[in-house]
């Protein structure tokens, strides 16, 4: 198995702001109303933290052509990065102080396939705050209005947490506190700088089966899409109804709080479950995402290990396919469990 990792996220130093571990001392509004600098995840995809009041926030995303896979389209779950960040924040905004969140679930309908060059911004609101549990949801819009997404949140929330961090499963140790460490910075950051990779022409996807395209991009004979030159995300695998991609867990991922945000994992999965369908397509056929349900399972730390995620079809009618992915982590433990259905597209 030939693993190849385009390295443009490898290529530009880590930057961006992680809060200090004094921020716990805030409730959460507060804390987050102390970001004032973007976290690493912000410099790497331009991701934005726009507001948050009492039970809400919003984030925005410009659909950078960096974002663009082998077809020229954009995934569904990039909407992820936003939408996580706008759940996750806005159940924040009524926590105390000594309070930790993790997502536990996170659920997205696609309602429209997402532009390059538009910009979209996810609110979210906080349905449910319990000792335990939080439930959030939000739409996703673009910058012309149009409702493009709908998203659901489960939160695990750790009160009480004046002695310590809780404890995780897993093998993230807790992630370090302040400024990341300074390097010199060179260029723009990483989604402003020219596209790397290439999208495949379309007589390419015309004259080969969806199996056929893939393995071509495993061994190297077509090129790897735009997207996976800006988070590393690499085919391993494929066979008629199973494929497999794995994407290095970078510093570039990190929230302002440390952790790796849980949207790049559901993008992961994301494509995963459609490279999976793309298998079964026949020349001249196409899919589009409609969604995808994601179940956080431990927590992963950004120091450059490895996730790999394994999906198959399950089910493959005449308009629709129902997939399964799971994401293992370096340890070969599971993280993450993901099912997702795409639309089938004529000739």
């Amino acid at each position: 198995m030939l693993i190849r990792e385009p390295a443009l996220w490898r290529d530009i130093p880590v930057r961006g702001e992680i809060l200090n571990a004094s921020a716990s001392d805030f409730s959460g509004l507060e804390a987050l109303r102390r970001v004032r600098a973007a976290p690493p995840m912000g410099r790497l995809t331009g991701l934005t933290f726009d507001s948050a009041d009492t039970g809400t926030a919003a984030f925005s995303l410009p659909v950078s052509a960096g974002f663009e896979w082998s077809h020229g389209g954009v995934p569904g779950a990039t909407l992820a990065l936003a939408a996580d960040a706008a759940l996750g924040c806005a159940l924040q905004t009524l926590q105390p102080p000594h309070t930790q969140y993790t997502t536990a679930e996170l659920s997205m309908t696609y309602l429209r396939p997402l532009r390059t060059g538009s910009v979209i911004t996810a609110t979210g609101r906080a349905i449910h705050t319990g000792r335990t549990m939080g439930l959030s949801a939000g739409e996703i819009v673009d910058d012309g209005g149009r409702l493009i997404g709908y998203a659901t949140s489960r939160m695990r929330i750790f009160r009480d947490l004046a002695g310590g961090a809780p404890s995780r499963g897993g093998t993230a140790a807790p992630p370090p506190h302040g400024p990341v460490p300074a390097a010199p910075e060179e260029g723009p950051d990483p989604h402003l700088r020219p596209v790397s990779g290439e999208r495949i022409v379309e007589s390419e996807f015309r004259s080969r089966s969806g199996v056929e395209i893939l393995l071509a991009q495993i061994r190297g004979d077509l090129p790897l899409p735009p997207l996976h030159h800006l988070l590393g995300i690499t085919p391993t695998e494929a066979t008629l109804g199973a494929a497999s991609c794995g994407m290095p867990m970078s510093g570039w991922l990190a929230t302002p709080f440390g952790w790796p945000q849980g949207g790049f994992i559901a993008l992961l999965a994301d494509i995963a479950l459609a490279l999976a369908t793309q298998t079964t397509l026949a020349k001249g056929e196409g899919m589009a995402s409609v969604d995808i349900k994601v179940n956080f399972l431990r927590p992963v730390a950004g120091d450059g290990g490895r996730l790999d995620a394994r999906a198959k079809v399950v089910h493959r009618g005449r308009s629709l396919t129902v997939s399964t992915a799971e994401i293992i982590g370096p340890d070969g433990r599971p993280v993450a469990l993901a099912t997702g259905s795409a639309a089938l597209l004529g000739t």
